[in-house]
C-alpha cells in the first residue's frame, strides 16, 4: 500500500492553519506543521515547536522534518498582521513581518526544494491576503504578502521546469483567532468592509482549506504563478448591490 503524500503546512495550531491540516489530511494527506504554540492539530504526524523569525532554529527544526519525511509539497501559511498608521511606523513592525510572512517562506521553500527536484515533482502553495490591494493602518502586512504574490509569480516561472508548480491563495476577511483580535467589530474600516464583501459575511477557514487543497493536488499540473482571492467577492472592488 502506497504512503499518504506528505505536505508540510506552517502555522498550524489555529485559525487558517487548522483548517488547512483538517481538510488536506481527510483527503489522504499526511500533514506535518510547525507552530510558536504548542498546541498542534491531533490529525498531524508530526510537528516542530519553533519560532519561525528565529531563522536559525528554523532552519534546524525544517532539516529534522525534511530528513524525517519526503516533503514535496509546502503551504506557507504562517503569519500575522498587526495595525499600525504610517504616520506612527517606526520600522519594527515591518521588520518582525518581514522575518515572519515572506523569511520563513524562503526557509521553507529551500528545505523542500532538494526533494521536490529529485522527484521532478512539487507544490508549493502561498498564503497571501486580500489586503494586497489596499487596506488602511496595514502598510507593513500588505507589503509582506504582496511581496509574497510577487515570488509567488516569479518561483512559478524559475521552478516550472523542475515540475514544480508555486500558487497563491488570498484570504479576505476570514473569521479567525486572528482577524478577530485585529479587528474590533465596530471599528470604522471593519465596518466599511463588512458592508462591502458582495456575499455579506465572513469566510471560513475550511474555505480557504479548499482552495489550497486544489492547488496541492497531483492533477493541478498546468496550474502555476496563479493567485485565487477566497474573499466572498470583495477583491472585485465593487460595492454590493442594495438589498431589496
Amino acid at each position: 500500500m502506497a504512503e499518504p503524500p506528505v505536505v508540510l503546512v506552517t502555522g498550524v495550531a489555529q485559525g487558517i492553519g487548522r483548517g488547512i491540516t483538517k481538510r488536506l489530511t481527510e483527503s489522504g494527506y499526511a500533514v506535518v506543521g510547525l507552530d510558536i504554540a504548542d498546541t498542534p492539530p491531533a490529525e498531524l504526524v508530526d510537528f516542530e515547536r519553533i519560532d519561525i523569525t528565529d531563522a536559525a532554529a528554523a532552519a534546524a527544526a525544517l532539516d529534522r522534518l525534511t530528513r524525517r519525511h519526503p516533503i514535496v509539497r509546502v503551504v506557507n501559511n504562517v503569519g500575522s498582521s498587526l495595525r499600525e498608521n504610517v504616520a506612527e511606523s517606526t520600522g519594527d513592525t515591518q521588520r518582525w513581518l518581514n522575518r515572519l510572512n515572506l523569511g520563513s517562506v524562503m526557509l521553507c521553500v529551500q528545505a523542500a526544494l532538494p526533494a521536490m527536484r529529485a522527484a521532478g515533482f512539487g507544490r508549493i502553495v502561498n498564503i497571501t491576503s486580500r489586503a494586497v490591494f489596499g487596506r488602511e493602518t496595514r502598510s507593513a502586512y500588505a507589503a509582506t504578502k504582496s511581496a509574497l504574490a510577487s515570488l509567488t509569480r516569479a518561483w512559478a516561472v524559475e521552478l516550472a521546469g523542475d515540475g514544480i508548480t508555486v500558487n497563491a491563495v488570498g484570504p479576505g476577511m476570514i473569521d479567525t483567532e486572528l482577524f478577530r483580535r485585529n479587528n474590533p467589530h465596530n471599528a470604522p474600516d471593519v465596518t466599511r468592509l463588512r458592508q462591502a464583501v458582495p456575499m455579506q459575511r465572513l469566510g471560513q477557514p475550511e474555505e480557504v482549506a479548499h482552495a489550497v487543497a486544489f492547488f496541492l493536488d497531483d492533477r493541478a499540473s498546468y496550474i502555476t504563478g496563479q493567485t485565487v482571492f477566497v474573499c466572498g467577492g470583495l477583491s472585485l472592488g465593487t460595492p454590493p448591490p442594495p438589498r431589496a
